[in-house]
């Protein structure tokens, strides 16, 4: 078996650590990163790595942003990532899986469940490993994509001082992208 390259990003040292020391014993390289930021530029300046496991909530750069600037980039966009949070609401996870990350693991389950839920999904991807269900490229950047204008029309619709004929076109323009998105039979793979 060949040594797989993995990207870990958390701002969380200890928790970092521990998956690092499941990661090596796994006959993994390891990369480590403490927020987003610093991952886009490891992974930019370097041949993608087999998986980019990352925290949601990060400074700077947070997961779900982190997942975007993979999906949007050519270069990176088949490389799988998993992200994994404390945060149990079933939200953060649809959000992150709409998104087109591979998994949402549950940091609660602790390191080393983490770490063993993402070498499954490394393997998945070897050729010849059966019982692995994955969305074709096309179908999750399209849901990317989808995903983006979504946040980006919600945010938009918080600002303050945005006029109430701006603020009522964006909501009008939210609920089209959705029923249209939701219609979309491609995009519910």
């Amino acid at each position: 078996m060949s040594r797989r390259r993995v990207l870990i990003v958390d701002d969380d040292a200890s928790f970092l650590e521990v998956l690092e020391l499941c990661f090596a014993k796994a006959n993994s390289d390891v990369l480590l990163a403490s927020n987003g930021a610093e991952a886009l530029k490891i992974l930019l300046e370097s041949d993608p790595p087999d998986l980019v496991l990352a925290d949601f909530m990060m400074p700077e750069v947070n997961g779900i942003e982190l997942v975007r600037q993979l999906k949007a980039n050519a270069k990176l966009f088949d490389t799988p990532v998993v992200l994994m949070s404390s945060n149990v609401d079933t939200e953060f996870r649809k959000r992150a899986l709409d998104l087109g990350a591979a998994a949402y693991l549950l940091k609660t389950e602790g390191a080393h469940t983490v770490a063993e839920k993402a070498i499954h999904i490394i393997a998945c991807r070897d050729p010849g490993f059966s019982n692995c269900l994955t969305r074709s490229a096309p179908a999750a950047q399209v849901d990317a994509m989808q995903q983006s204008l979504l946040a980006l029309i919600r945010v938009t619709t918080q600002m303050d001082g945005l006029p109430a004929q701006a603020r009522s076109a964006l909501i009008t323009a939210e609920k089209l992208a959705e029923s249209l998105f939701i219609a979309d039979p491609e995009s519910e793979t």
